[in-house]
Parts: structure tokens; sequence; C-alpha cells
């Protein structure tokens, strides 16, 4: 593992993958997939009408996440990336798909049979304010969830552990007695964390955890995080539409766009040579910190209604490389060099 720290003060905990004494690469297992998940959400209808609207959020998502990984989920607002974590998580329901953790299927499971499963996954939200209970004391919110799961612990037992995970996310374990409108912003999104811990899971979805904070907040939060992961062997879904967080956190990354995973690849690879147009118009909007030119490309049109999809591939009406096949016929991800999937006509054909 390589570490360093990028001028924010965000320690930068990419992965670089194990090898072999053959100089081959060790797959580590898979922990979550994710298989063709489609999602939807109703919307009032006219009583004349016969068709009744929806909101056509996940539209066919497959990725596959391996044990120990920061996976990134990127795209713009309204592309499906809440939705697809709280499908994972058991907060959404599909409609069709599956979902698999750790080799069992777990979208058809019922409150009871998920239980063991919702120890192991758990979610820390957007917003550190709406979040927690504000008539919670932080001890009676962080030892909810563990008597929940573990309900043979001692109260002694208990204590100790609620004192341990708030010194191991950096608040202090004193504040325990303390409402949550006493804290920042800062120390109110530790809480959640903490609360995601207390119950030792494998896997935690992280749906945007910064973005409500202060910029110098964001990346005490952040080492938090990876902190915990290298502490832990954490796995982590984590949501943002902030690249350059990416950029220094992921281990890989996919891009979504109106419901599809347009680009899945390693972090490094995706930023050193993004193959999907909407990727590298995505890339081209980060400023640059070196001294080069900052040319943002300029997306044009608007992002079609997630009520009517288009036809065809779902970016074609911005796409500058788009054709008649992109109009007509939905692609499909393919993988034209190893570990990089990219879902777009132009690069299967050689165009971009």
């Amino acid at each position: 593992m390589s570490v360093g720290t990028d001028p924010t003060g965000v320690v930068d905990t990419a992965d670089t993958p194990s090898q072999a004494h053959d100089g081959t690469q060790n797959a580590k297992p898979v922990l979550l997939e994710v298989e063709d998940i489609y999602k939807a959400f109703p919307l009032p209808s006219n009583f004349l009408s016969r068709e009744k609207p929806k909101v056509h959020a996940l539209n066919g998502v497959t990725v596959r996440i391996e044990q120990g990984e920061a996976f990134c989920v990127v795209g713009e607002s309204g592309c499906g990336k809440t939705t697809l974590g709280r499908t994972i998580i058991g907060l959404l329901s599909p409609e069709s798909g599956k979902i698999l953790y750790d080799g069992e299927r777990i979208d058809q499971l019922d409150d009871q049979r998920r239980k063991p499963f919702r120890r192991r996954m758990q979610m820390i939200f957007q917003n550190p304010y709406g979040s927690l209970n504000p008539r919670m004391t932080v001890q009676q919110t962080l030892e909810e969830p563990i008597r929940f799961h573990q309900p043979t612990l001692s109260e002694a037992e208990i204590k100790d552990t609620v004192a341990q995970v708030m010194h191991s996310v950096g608040n202090d374990p004193s504040w325990v007695a303390r409402f949550p409108h006493e804290f920042s912003g800062g120390q109110r999104q530790r809480i959640s964390i903490a609360r995601a811990l207390m119950v030792d899971p494998d896997f935690i979805v992280a749906d945007e955890p910064i973005s409500a904070l202060d910029v110098s907040i964001q990346a005490q939060v952040l080492n938090v995080l990876m902190d915990a992961r290298a502490e832990r062997g954490l796995t982590y879904l984590f949501i943002t539409h902030d690249l350059s967080v990416v950029e220094h956190f992921g281990s890989r990354v996919a891009v979504m766009y109106l419901g599809t995973v347009c680009e899945l690849a390693k972090t490094a690879d995706l930023f050193a040579a993004p193959r999907h147009p909407y990727t590298q118009l995505l890339l081209s909007a980060i400023p640059k910190m070196d001294g080069r030119p900052f040319e943002h490309k300029r997306v044009p049109g608007e992002v079609p209604s997630p009520v009517n999809l288009p036809p065809g591939c779902v970016f074609h009406g911005r796409c500058p490389l788009a054709n008649e096949r992109c109009r007509s016929e939905i692609p499909t991800l393919r993988e034209p060099t190893p570990g990089v999937h990219v879902a777009c006509h132009a690069v299967e054909e050689g165009r971009a």
C-alpha cells in the first residue's frame, strides 16, 4: 500500500495490487456483487391516463466490490448514486436484478433473515444534522445499535465499547452525555461514523459524508474513514461528486450517468486515461493546481428526464461522438483493456 499526503491534508491510501512471487497480481475476494439492478419510483398520475409515470433511478447497474477496497461512485446529482447505496444497504428494494453479499443473495431476504447482514453492513448518511436523533444523547445513540445486535453484552462492556469508538474517531469520550445540537458539523459526522462502527461491520456505505462540511474539516473526516479502514479491514462504497477526493481516497471508481454505469476502472487508470466521453468531460472540470492551463470542456444540452429515458445510449444527446447507433442501441459495459470497463459505442468502434 502506498501512503502519502496531498496538499489539502487528505491521506492518500490508494491501493497498489499485491503481487505473488511470480509477479502476477493476486485477486482479492469479492465481498459484494450487484447484478443488473433496476429501480424506479412511481409519480402521481392523472386519473384520466392509464400510464403511471415512473422515475427510472437505476437501469441495469452491475458492480462488484472487492474485500478491503474503497469503491467510489461519482456522477452528477440525480444520476442514481444514493439510490444505489440505499438499495445495496436494504433501505430500498430493487425491482429486478440481485444483490449478493459474501456469496449469499440478500435482496430477497425478510427482516429476520437479513438481521445478521444489517450488522455487517452499515451506512453513514450525508447530513450530520439530520441523521442523529436530537432527543437522544450521544451515549444513547451509540448504545442503540450494539444493544440490538449484541444483547448479551454487559453494561460495562457497552460503555467501554462506546468510549473506545468515540476515541477512535477523534471525539472526546467524555462528550457522550451531550445532545447532537451541542456539536459542530465535523464532530457530528464523527459521531455518525462512530455509530456505524459500533457493531464492527465489514462494509460501509458512505453517502457523501463530507459534502455538508467545511473544507477545513473534510480532510480530517476523510482521514478518520481511512484510519478505520486500515485498522478494521473495512470495505467502503463511497458516494461523492467531488472527483478531487476520489483521486486520493478510492481504489476503484464507477462513473454513473442517468442510472447507468458509464465507466468503471482503477482510480489511477481513470484519471490517467479516461475513456468514456462523459468521464472526460467530468475530469476536465477539475481545476489544475500545477500551473497547467485550465481547459474545461462544457457539456452541451441538458440532462434528459429520468421519467422518459431516451432510446439508445442515455448520453447520446450531449455526446460529441454520438452517431446513429448511439441513438438506437444501448451500449453494454465492455473491457477494452484489463481492469477498465466502458459502456460506449465510440470506444468499442475506436472512434474515441
